[in-house]
């Protein structure tokens, strides 16, 4: 039974698609193909990749070469299930399904809710959103939510919740003495998720020697020009995407990890993957002060809470933690054996693996 992985937007080598989700279907004994745009392909870690070129042009069409080139690449590997990853491959889904595969719809984050950020136009994609989700309810067989939040909005009885927890391993945390006072904000940066007010708390951290270190790529470029001119970017480095090894030693030389996620409905019940990986990696954590939040880590003891609009607020929590090396060093020992124990990949593995038995019985047997 072929099984194929179908991404328009992410790269051969995403963290959940690839490295967690990919890798473990491969490893319980499926034949696993990942179609994704970039350069090269080939067999890696027991998945076969296979990639598309990006077209260039205007924005409409090169939507449409974009899902003309995915369905194409797809469509040749003549997949038993296809496992599509984002709203616009509805389309190319239901091709994919007159030609007998199953459909498995991996939701990422709540779309609708996310264009909202978006200014003009933003009634018009909602609409679009929608309506391919609405689609997507009456042809899919299944379902694989991020988070629970993203879950109920979909069919119960063919939803699972597959979380982003971190895999197990991958970061560990680093001797105290081998961290430098930075403080690390992981993922895409834009307003929502806080950008000018860690600007804005690190220009105030009283600290010496803090610095804001920004791993990412920015939402726009305008965005990261109007950073640069930002007062206290003095104090930030940005340092673009990382890959893994590379992101792993920046997580071994911080002390403080940020996640000020602004209070929009999109991030008030998310699971911040950075957050996890904070965690694996022994950092201290400072955090929105969302009751979905307080419940998922105030019992592990590893995170500050702090108002995220509230710079003075994040500067005062930098200071502290910054200050205090051994309470620092503690929350993050707490934050690791949560992720060693309970919140790890391994855990979330089997879930995907068990959906897939139930929907390619062939397989199973």
């Amino acid at each position: 039974m072929r099984v194929v992985h179908l991404t328009s937007s992410h790269p051969p080598d995403d963290v959940r698609i690839f490295l967690k989700e990919c890798r473990s279907l491969a490893q319980a004994g499926f034949e696993v193909h990942l179609v994704a745009p970039g350069e090269g392909g080939g067999l890696r870690d027991g998945v076969a990749i296979h990639c598309f070129e990006l077209p260039a042009g205007v924005r409409p069409l090169r939507i449409v070469r974009r899902l003309w080139r995915a369905w194409r690449c797809a469509r040749a590997l003549g997949p038993d299930l296809c496992h599509f990853h984002e709203p616009e491959l509805v389309p190319v889904a239901l091709l994919l399904k007159l030609g007998g595969a199953r459909l498995v719809y991996d939701v990422h984050e709540d779309h609708l809710s996310t264009v909202s950020y978006s200014a003009r136009r933003s009634g018009g994609r909602r609409s679009g959103f929608a309506a391919l989700e609405a689609v997507a309810r009456r042809t899919c067989e299944a379902f694989v939510a991020a988070t629970p939040a993203i879950g109920r909005r979909f069919p119960a009885e063919r939803t699972i919740d597959l979380l982003n927890y971190p895999l197990s391993g991958e970061f560990a945390p680093s001797p105290a003495d081998g961290r430098a006072a930075d403080v690390l904000y992981v993922g895409s940066i834009s307003r929502p998720r806080g950008l000018h007010e860690m600007v804005e708390a690190i220009r105030s951290a009283r600290h010496p020697e803090a610095r804001l270190v920004l791993v990412g790529t920015f939402e726009t470029e305008r965005l990261l020009r109007e950073a640069e001119s930002l007062p206290g970017w003095e104090r930030v480095e940005h340092l673009g995407r990382l890959g893994r090894a590379a992101l792993g030693d920046q997580l071994a030389r911080s002390r403080v990890g940020l996640v000020i996620l602004h209070p929009e409905r999109n991030y008030v019940e998310s699971f911040p993957t950075k957050l996890f990986e904070y965690m694996a990696a022994g950092l201290a954590s400072i955090v929105s002060d969302f009751p979905f939040f307080r419940e998922l880590v105030e019992p592990v003891g590893c995170a500050v809470f702090v108002d995220p609009l509230d710079p003075t607020e994040v500067a005062a929590a930098i200071d502290d933690l910054l200050a205090d090396e051994s309470r620092a060093e503690e929350m993050g020992r707490r934050g690791a054996a949560a992720v060693r124990d309970r919140l790890n990949w391994e855990r979330q593995a089997p879930k995907l693996v068990g959906l897939y038995r139930r929907l390619l019985p062939e397989a199973a047997a």
